[in-house]
């Protein structure tokens, strides 16, 4: 038997119209960045940044539950962040709002994708317990 199992929810947020004097402001971006991840619930384990020249930057979180990314380009006020996560209980549109006003998008869009994982079921005999 073929089932998927829903392993992970994956949201693509582009947002545009960004403030460019925070995005030209890197380290101030990054901790904006992470203070919002941090304070929503998810659990950072390790994290990265690299600047680019003359401006631009890539920074991440590895979550216990995944990963969040964030992509600035300073000169189209825009920005593209990934949020991975594997808590498939947990509302990250508080998070999205938060990371929105932080960098003062005018418009932002968000994508939504369920990761599932396809696979053969095992057949396995089913075991009854007979109570005397």
């Amino acid at each position: 038997m073929n089932t998927t199992l829903r392993l992970g929810e994956h949201y693509i947020c582009d947002l545009s119209g960004c403030s460019n004097e925070i995005l030209l402001d890197s380290e101030r971006s990054y901790a904006l960045f992470s203070r919002a991840v941090r304070e929503s619930g998810l659990t950072v384990v390790d994290e990265g940044f690299y600047k680019f020249s003359p401006h631009g930057f890539t920074c991440f979180l590895l979550l216990a539950e995944s990963h969040a990314s964030l992509h600035a380009w300073p000169e189209y006020d825009y920005c593209a962040i990934d949020l991975f996560t594997c808590n498939l209980g947990m509302n990250l549109t508080p998070l999205l709002d938060t990371i929105k006003a932080a960098f003062g998008a005018k418009s932002y869009t968000v994508r939504l994708i369920d990761r599932d994982a396809a696979f053969q079921a095992a057949n396995r005999p089913v075991v009854h317990e007979i109570s005397l």
